[in-house]
């Protein structure tokens, strides 16, 4: 039991990728337990287990898993099940996300970025109805680490964020799970939009020169920081 928890805790990169890692393996030995318990609740677990991967620092380059995860997963469960199960994976990685950027863009290798004029104007757009702009941008297609960088750097307090992510995020899964249910659209289809997105994205970054892992924010150029200084 020593054994297993020292590796499970022992440093495996960053912050982003040590939570990421460890939240999988809780995840998937939970649900091995309760996939044995309930067999009927396997897809329903397979979704809980996939939703970290799919909201993980890998989601840059897998931005079009998450919703035929949940599209398969809706023909074997109920959509009410199904949009449910989502949501709780997807906050689970929301609330680490959030904190994951509130380090970068509270710390000193952000200061480049705070200072930007149209930072600070996005900022002061954002405070007239933060509320309202998090639940449009989690409902739809419009990056979502937008809404949760302007709301760090407007000081927005993460329960509020929190509840609105959740307001705007759960139709939308609902509507996708039942999709999934209503429509039967073939797996081949949905794995042919998971790796073609994955192919673009990966494909665009090689031809640009980018890191193939990096997040718009938590990838902060150093250069810039040695600017300010």
């Amino acid at each position: 039991m020593a054994t297993a928890l020292a590796v499970l805790l022992r440093p495996r990169g960053d912050r982003r990728w040590n939570w990421f890692l460890r939240g999988t393996v809780i995840a998937a030995g939970s649900g091995i337990g309760l996939a044995i318990a309930l067999p009927t609740a396997i897809p329903l677990v397979w979704l809980a287990v996939l939703s970290i991967p799919a909201n993980s620092p890998l989601s840059p380059i897998l931005p079009t898993v998450f919703e035929p995860i949940i599209i398969e997963a809706g023909k074997f469960a109920d959509p009410w099940s199904v949009s449910f199960v989502a949501l709780g994976g997807y906050m689970y990685t929301e609330y680490i996300n959030w904190h994951l950027y509130a380090w970068v863009l509270e710390g000193e290798r952000a200061t480049w970025l705070r200072r930007q004029g149209w930072v600070q104007k996005s900022v002061e757009y954002f405070a007239r109805a933060p509320f309202t702009s998090v639940v449009v941008f989690a409902f739809t297609p419009l990056p979502f680490w937008v809404a949760r960088g302007l709301a760090i750097l407007r000081g927005y307090r993460l329960t509020p964020f929190l509840l609105a992510t959740a307001v705007g995020r759960w139709p939308r899964f609902f509507l996708y799970a039942w999709l999934g249910s209503a429509v039967g659209i073939p797996a081949w289809v949905l794995l042919a939009v998971i790796v073609g997105g994955a192919v673009a994205v990966v494909s665009g970054r090689v031809a640009r020169g980018e890191n193939v892992l990096s997040e718009t924010v938590l990838d902060a150029p150093e250069v810039e920081v040695e600017e300010v200084r």
